[in-house]
């Protein structure tokens, strides 16, 4: 008999006016026709309308923070470790819902399970820093997009946060910044397995005007800043991206799993 904390938990956030239902609903059938073992999928929301049916939601737990703070560091994602939201022991992989899944994340949830340490996609650095890290660098930090952790295990996150407003955050600038100093044994996935489109795999100009966006070897991209993901599966000619790194069509691998998971609510039986 499987137990309910074997069942590993993918954790997603809705809230605000940023990213609409249909950002969640991809992610979430992604996420059932790319997994092959059982997992639940749940979305901590204030507003469960227009989810996909499968999707279990629960509320975002009261903190003190002033509603118009909350996107000033995406505070709402340290709602994550409230303590009582899983049975303890749970692997929950918390992910932003702009992400792409690109295979299987087992190994993700095996990493997390093996060795119960938090695990934090580490931020990707630009190009010169990442090719010339000794003139560029700076110290490793974090990067939210991606976390994994043990239901349980991280409780203390939430509740140093709850009774704070931003004032008395200061100076810890985002919700990622704190995971990174304040965690219990954090640890950085695999590099290679998260990644960044728009600093791993977009093309800088002038390269971009005869190169494609290359398919990811790795098993999720998360997307900060422009473009969002839709942004690659619209008509030609539309142009998306920054001033630097940019395209006039379609990313074909990105449009595919947009056209195939962007699937009308209403249309399925």
């Amino acid at each position: 008999m499987i137990k309910l904390e074997d069942i590993p938990v993918f954790l997603c956030f809705k809230w605000g006016t940023g990213y609409p239902p249909r950002y969640t609903n991809i992610l979430y059938r992604a996420l059932s026709d790319r997994m092959n073992s059982s997992f639940r999928f749940v979305c901590m929301t204030d507003d469960k309308t227009g989810l996909a049916r499968g999707i279990e939601t629960i509320p975002l737990p009261d903190f003190v923070m002033d509603r118009s703070d909350w996107q000033k560091g995406m505070w709402p994602k340290i709602c994550a470790f409230a303590p009582g939201l899983f049975k303890d022991g749970t692997p929950v992989i918390m992910m932003d819902v702009d992400v792409l899944v690109v295979r299987d994340l087992t190994p993700l949830v095996d990493c997390v399970r093996r060795t119960q340490r938090l695990h934090i996609m580490q931020d990707v650095p630009d190009t010169l820093p990442r090719l010339f890290p000794r003139l560029w660098g700076k110290p490793i930090s974090s990067n939210s997009s991606v976390v994994g952790f043990i239901a349980g295990t991280q409780d203390h996150l939430f509740e140093a946060f709850k009774d704070k407003s931003l004032a008395e955050l200061y100076p810890i600038r985002n919700d990622q910044d704190y995971i990174h100093k304040t965690a219990v044994d954090l640890q950085h996935f695999p590099f290679e397995w998260l990644l960044s489109f728009k600093k791993s795999l977009a093309w800088h100009f002038p390269i971009n005007l005869f190169r494609s966006v290359p398919f990811p070897d790795g098993y999720i991209v998360i997307f900060h800043g422009k473009p969002n993901p839709e942004d690659m599966a619209q008509r030609p000619f539309k142009r998306w991206g920054s001033p630097e790194k940019f395209g006039y069509f379609p990313v074909k691998w990105i449009k595919e799993y947009w056209d195939q998971y962007n699937v009308d609510e209403a249309s399925i039986k």
